[in-house]
C-alpha cells in the first residue's frame, strides 16, 4: 500500500517516511492553513488525527499527491464525521498501527486511545490533547505531535525500518 524512499546510509535500506498532523484547527484557532510543503517533501505517507475544522484542510493534505491517511476529531466538520473513519488501522511492514483523534482529558490519554481499538497494536497515533508524545509504553509505541494551531505549533514524522517504528516531534517553522 504504501511506497519506501531510499536514504543512502552506511548501510543501504530502505525506510518508509510519514508525516504526521493534528488539531490544525482552521479557521477556528487559526486564520491560515499552515504550509507544510517543506514538511511533505521526501514523505511516504501523511497521516492526519483530525480535527482539521474545515474540510479545506483535509483538501489541502491530500493536494502534496501523497496518500493521506486520516480519522475525524471531535471538532470537525459534519461532513469530514461523515466522509472519515473514527479510527483506522494501517498494516506497514508487519506492523499494525492505530489512528484515533482520541477524547475526554490529556490525563491517561494513551489508555483511551488505546482502548478504542478491539486489539492490541504495535502503535497508536493520536491527537487531542495538543502535548506531543513519543514513547513506549507496555511494548507498544505511542505518538502525538502535538497541535499546529497551538503557542508553540508541532508536528511529527514517524520512521518505519524493517518492523520498527519511531518518530520524531518538530516545532512548526524550523527546518526540517
Amino acid at each position: 500500500m504504501c511506497t519506501t524512499v531510499y536514504i543512502p546510509e552506511k548501510e543501504e535500506k530502505l525506510i518508509i517516511k510519514i508525516l504526521v498532523v493534528s488539531d490544525i484547527h482552521y479557521p477556528d484557532r487559526i486564520i491560515n492553513i499552515p504550509d507544510l510543503s517543506e514538511y511533505a517533501e521526501n514523505v511516504n505517507l501523511i497521516f492526519a488525527t483530525g480535527d482539521f475544522t474545515s474540510p479545506e484542510v483535509f483538501e489541502y493534505l491530500k493536494s502534496f499527491n501523497v496518500p493521506v491517511v486520516a480519522v475525524y476529531g471531535n471538532k470537525d466538520d459534519l461532513s469530514l464525521k461523515r466522509s472519515l473513519p473514527e479510527t483506522y488501522i494501517i498494516k506497514i511492514e508487519g506492523l499494525k498501527i492505530g489512528l484515533y483523534h482520541g477524547n475526554g482529558s490529556p490525563n491517561k490519554i494513551e489508555q483511551r486511545v488505546k482502548n478504542s481499538f478491539k486489539k492490541k497494536l504495535n502503535a497508536y497515533i493520536f491527537g487531542h490533547s495538543h502535548k506531543p508524545m513519543n514513547k513506549n509504553i507496555d511494548g507498544a509505541f505511542y505518538f502525538n505531535p502535538g497541535s499546529l494551531s497551538g503557542k508553540v505549533p508541532t508536528l511529527g514524522f514517524l520512521y518505519i525500518d524493517f518492523g520498527n517504528i519511531w518518530g520524531e516531534i518538530k516545532k512548526y517553522g524550523n527546518t526540517v
